[in-house]
């Protein structure tokens, strides 16, 4: 019997269902913040929104639903729709399609993300590579965030229920976590 993909693991067995918590965001240096160059004037607005959210509400909810779809494409595909909130009030809304390749490590995330509560205002489309380490339980993204590159790391609990992330660039950091609250169980390593 052949071990399953990593990938497979993390986004089928592990990943599928419904997940909350929590998400953190704060400037670890205004001064290379205020120095970066190309991030442009929405973006420095849209962090300091952030912060200044992050100061009155404390950290935002969290809430994930991740839909496996292991027959679709040559590997088998997972669609993600995070949605962070700030006392019933949506802050941002991610809808992801991570296309798994036939390696079993890498993948391909085809996103579409909104700022803010308001439709069609502040979004962008656009794509980033993945890898899937640990057999499963770990991944690493290399996204475009706010107009410079961040490097978000994930690791899965024991339990195979919670998720820890930390998202990183030059000039801030985020954190997720969160716990699987239905779902899983989707392939031969499943938590269940």
């Amino acid at each position: 019997m052949t071990a399953e993909a990593p990938s497979h693991v993390y986004y089928f067995a592990v990943g599928t269902g419904v997940w909350r918590g929590t998400f953190t965001f704060r400037v670890t240096s205004w001064r290379r913040f205020l120095g970066a160059r190309g991030l442009g004037g929405l973006n420095r607005l849209l962090v300091v929104a952030m912060c200044g959210t992050r100061l009155v509400t404390g950290a935002s909810r969290l809430d994930s639903t991740i839909v496996a779809r292991p027959d679709a494409g040559d590997f088998g595909e997972a669609d993600n729709t995070v949605r962070l909130s700030a006392f019933g009030v949506p802050l941002y809304l991610l809808r992801e399609r991570y296309v798994l390749d036939p390696d079993g490590t890498r993948v391909t995330v085809h996103a579409h993300e909104r700022f803010g509560p308001l439709p069609r205002v502040m979004t962008r489309t656009f794509a980033y590579p993945a890898e899937i380490r640990e057999a499963g339980m770990a991944s690493t993204y290399h996204m475009p965030l706010l107009g410079t590159a961040w490097t978000a790391t994930y690791h899965v609990g024991a339990d195979r229920r919670s998720l820890a992330g930390e998202l990183v660039c030059d000039w801030a950091r985020a954190t997720e976590r969160a716990r699987r609250v239905t779902g899983g169980g989707g392939g031969t390593e499943g938590p269940e």
